[in-house]
């Protein structure tokens, strides 16, 4: 997770130093999702008195007792303000921190994918009488080129067999993430009625540097692929299996989030010391990353000769 990378940086806190009420926010938005969450707590101390263990089971030392949290579009004349509802609803795992309480605040946002906005966190914490914020410009689609997949495998006419995945990148997208997810049927080889929908996914690019806005075309080897699923899909003479589709789709990401990637990269150095990242302002009342994000796929259309190669190359595949 981003937030333990982000506190995990520095190595120098006092555990028990004089209290002081610093707010961890992570908050990354998406304009394809219908109810935006961001999560803001507490930097966990816990008192002089209390064991580490006794204070991270007290709610109160992880979450605000009231705060006023606000999305704001400040690219127009008259910004639009999204009220953040606080929801306390959604299960924690149980582990070293309470799960009492899950704290969230959520709203909608609408989607224009023609504008460039700038959205505004804003924070009040009442019990300071003080505004902490971020900014971050939206993620805009990806646009996938539609295309023919055509896979080739251990095919003397074609070693070296590529099939391409074309894409724009969005408006204020500067990192990308790639992949390729292909799913199947996998049916009880006595009762065909009876089955269930499986994917594998297949990993492109991780975190690649994309101008927003460009055409991009990636190459993706054919046998790689493959080997790729006959890896992760293992034969199982009591299954049929049978392929419905191949997805390509697309992560972007903005540029605080390439920034904090940046700076968070392993120091090779002797003396290693990465930077903490942080966008949130002032720096004495929180730290954290708010940003954006963006997630678009497309289903291909498969050549029935690679339907075919499939069947011959997956373990209990049929055509």
């Amino acid at each position: 997770m981003v937030l333990a990378l982000l506190l995990g940086c520095k190595n120098d806190i006092d555990i028990n130093a004089p209290y002081k009420d610093i707010a961890i926010v992570y908050g990354f938005l998406n304009q394809n999702e219908p109810i935006q969450y961001i999560r803001i707590q507490k930097l966990y101390q816990n008192a002089s008195t209390t064991s580490t263990q006794e204070g991270a089971q007290i709610a109160d030392s992880l979450y605000f007792d009231s705060l006023v949290v606000n999305l704001i579009n400040i690219n127009k004349a008259v910004p639009d303000t999204f009220h953040c509802y606080r929801v306390d609803s959604i299960p924690k795992d149980s582990g070293f921190f309470t799960k009492d309480r899950n704290t969230f605040y959520a709203t909608s946002i609408p989607k224009n994918n023609a504008a460039n906005e700038i959205y505004v966190l804003d924070i009040y914490y009442p019990k300071k009488k003080a505004h902490f914020s971020a900014k971050t410009m939206l993620v805009k689609d990806a646009t996938i080129e539609p295309r023919k997949l055509v896979l080739k495998y251990n095919d003397p006419k074609f070693p070296n067999h590529t099939f391409v995945f074309k894409f724009m990148s969005g408006k204020n997208a500067y990192l990308y993430d790639l992949g390729v997810r292909f799913t199947y049927k996998e049916m009880d080889i006595n009762d065909t009625s009876i089955f269930t929908l499986k994917y594998v996914d297949f990993n492109v690019v991780r975190s690649i540097a994309y101008q927003p806005e460009n055409l991009f075309t990636q190459s993706i080897s054919s046998k790689a692929f493959i080997d790729n699923l006959k890896a992760e899909i293992l034969p199982n003479a009591n299954k049929t299996r049978r392929t419905i589709s191949v997805t390509f789709r697309t992560y972007g990401g903005s540029q605080e989030f390439q920034t904090m990637l940046d700076l968070t990269k392993p120091d090779l150095t002797v003396v290693q010391k990465n930077p903490l990242y942080s966008n949130i302002e002032p720096t004495q009342l929180g730290i954290g990353i708010f940003s954006s994000r963006n997630y678009v796929e497309r289903v291909m259309e498969i050549d029935p000769s690679a339907l075919l190669l499939l069947s011959k190359e997956l373990p209990n595949f049929t055509y």
